[in-house]
């Protein structure tokens, strides 16, 4: 739902969201609900990805509603580097392997070294991008090769390969 499609303002669209919300979990329990905002201005990004303590992250999910699920490391590497010069490809790089590793704790990942999780991601950085957005999430990105988790290939060819070695953290 978007606040022009309702011909309100987003303060009122968020309200009658909410509301929505409220009446859906009243009728039928609990309801999984997603927002996605748009409200971000490019310089408030540019300057966040240049702070030093900025990693990058996603929580986007492959069947998820959101392009971040298909396209947030590709729209870093394509449009903040390539494109807009914001950060050099070593510093995104490291921001979203290393420093991010760093950040969560994690000592088995982030770096390519003996004895480390093999996760790593071959792209082309002169056409690596994201094609997903709010209205088609699930487009792929253009530039991305391979990518390996723990060493074993999860996207070859331009798909999926099915395997799933990843790490499975039990709650």
């Amino acid at each position: 739902m978007r606040a022009k499609e309702l011909g309100v303002d987003s303060v009122t669209a968020l309200i009658e969201l909410v509301r929505r919300i409220h009446q859906l979990e009243k009728e039928h329990g609990s309801v999984n609900e997603s927002v996605i905002g748009t409200s971000m201005t490019e310089p408030d990004i540019e300057r966040l990805m240049r702070w030093p303590h900025t990693n990058f992250c996603t929580d986007g999910e492959l069947d998820g509603g959101h392009p971040r699920g298909f396209g947030t490391y590709p729209r870093i590497l394509g449009r903040y580097v390539r494109e807009r010069n914001v950060l050099s490809l070593a510093e995104a790089v490291h921001k979203g392997t290393g420093l991010a590793a760093e950040h969560m704790g994690f000592t088995d990942r982030g770096r390519i070294a003996k004895g480390l999780a093999a996760d790593l991601v071959l792209f082309d950085p002169s056409t690596v991008i994201d094609n997903a957005t709010t209205e088609k999430p699930h487009e792929l990105s253009t530039g991305v090769v391979m990518v390996w988790v723990n060493g074993v290939p999860v996207f070859a060819e331009g798909k999926a390969t099915g395997a799933r070695p990843g790490v499975v953290i039990r709650r």
